[in-house]
């Protein structure tokens, strides 16, 4: 369980992230070896690192971590330290599997916790007025403090699970400045509000995470609700990216180094898609060096127009069971095939299940079934999209279930992995 000392320790480290955000590249790179030095020093510490890793200090000779490989690792940890040992650790949520266990030691903390600070405030966050974050309330992850403690005033908690109408209901009532959320519920209170006419008034800023916000969701959020988002890209490993006002993700260099690679291994070129790999810089119990996390996003180069020189990533298009197969075999974002049913705002929701190359389910949330139009169009932006024939078949549904972890899968690949 994350201890809130980790939080008290954040502050100096906020401090530095706000001077180091504008570092010029030379200064932070410095930062950034010498920690990862570290970082390094302690892996070899630890029996499993030590029995794979080659006496080298360049992280791209360096092999990559399987998420299967993790459980093995963390024994490793477990096994240095004598039984009883209280070691903080987070469970992720495990949408593409079996949960895997991390462990975290109180440095690490202070830098995630510093590094969330820093997206909440720099895009105008005051913890002082009113907050209404409608969050996971069960999961072990190392942001659950926030949720349990409830330290901060002027906060209050509804579960991202609550009945979405009662949540609509909640939102109204309490009328904050600042709403925190998954991509999916803002998009379902903005229907329902749609629907409903109204909005409440106190909204400055709207502040999402953990899953993908489409640019199709982003635009109905800020349409009905008349307010920006600010959008992050955090795991249970780390808090990777945050956008920042002028609207690119940058990576929280001083926290973790992230990797986008391809097929290969190799960097992949900015614009093009490649897996996720990070480094955390502060963990000295279990370091993570070269963690592919299962996500995909796009690579990115250059500055962003708000002045800040940390890196940047482009965008995050998931994990791999939410990414759909061409007929080459490479994988391909799904949200433009969202498109048409998005335009009918009488469907409150959507999933289209990849079943195979060239066959797709989708299921919807609506009070009436598609029309043979509605259909025929939604075939044709299929094909048109994909370039080639496509099956599809419809099924209008009461309720589409989330998984195990409470997330909710917009875009599913159901392919047989052999295939």
């Amino acid at each position: 369980m994350p201890r809130f000392d980790g939080i008290l320790g954040a502050f100096p480290q906020y401090l530095m992230m706000l001077r180091s955000q504008y570092w010029p590249d030379p200064r932070r790179e410095e930062y950034v070896n010498h920690h990862l030095k570290m970082a390094l020093s302690a892996a070899r510490r630890i029996p499993f690192y030590r029995e794979r890793f080659p006496t080298t200090n360049h992280l791209a000779d360096l092999p990559i971590l399987a998420r299967r490989d993790v459980p093995a690792l963390a024994a490793s940890v477990r096994g240095l330290h004598p039984e009883g040992s209280l070691l903080a650790s987070g469970l992720t949520s495990g949408s593409t599997g079996t949960p895997v266990s991390f462990i975290y030691d109180r440095t690490h903390q202070a830098s995630r916790f510093a590094a969330r600070a820093r997206y909440l405030r720099e895009n105008g966050w005051n913890p002082l007025q009113r907050n209404f974050w409608i969050v996971s309330t069960a999961m072990e992850t190392p942001d659950l403090v926030f949720v349990q403690r409830r330290r901060l005033l002027g906060m209050r908690f509804m579960s991202h699970l609550t009945d979405m109408e009662v949540l609509a209901d909640a939102l109204k009532r309490i009328d904050p400045v600042f709403l925190y959320s998954y991509p999916v519920n803002l998009d379902g209170l903005a229907r329902i509000f749609e629907a409903r006419a109204d909005r409440p008034h106190s909204l400055r800023r709207i502040f999402s995470g953990s899953e993908v916000l489409e640019p199709t969701q982003r635009e109905r959020i800020r349409r009905v609700f008349g307010v920006d988002i600010s959008d992050n890209y955090g795991t249970t490993e780390a808090f990777l990216a945050w956008e920042c006002p002028a609207g690119s993700y940058h990576i929280n260099a001083e926290h973790v180094i992230v990797e986008v690679v391809d097929d290969a291994g190799a960097p992949a070129s900015p614009g093009s898609l490649g897996r996720v790999v990070l480094t955390t810089l502060r963990n000295r119990v279990m370091p993570l060096i070269r963690y592919e996390i299962g996500d995909y996003a796009v690579a990115a180069a250059g500055r962003c127009r708000c002045g800040r020189t940390l890196p940047l990533i482009g965008a995050i298009a998931g994990r791999d069971i939410n990414l759909f197969f061409t007929k080459s075999g490479k994988h391909f974002s799904p949200w433009p095939l969202f498109r048409p049913m998005y335009a009918r705002t009488w469907i409150t929701q959507t999933q289209i299940v990849q079943r195979d190359l060239d066959r797709f389910l989708i299921r919807y949330v609506s009070p009436r079934a598609l029309s043979s139009d509605d259909e025929a169009e939604v075939h044709h932006h299929f094909e048109t999209m994909l370039g080639t024939p496509a099956a599809i078949s419809f099924e209008r549904a009461d309720k589409i279930a989330r998984s195990r972890s409470g997330k909710f899968m917009m875009a599913l690949n159901e392919m047989d992995s052999s295939a």
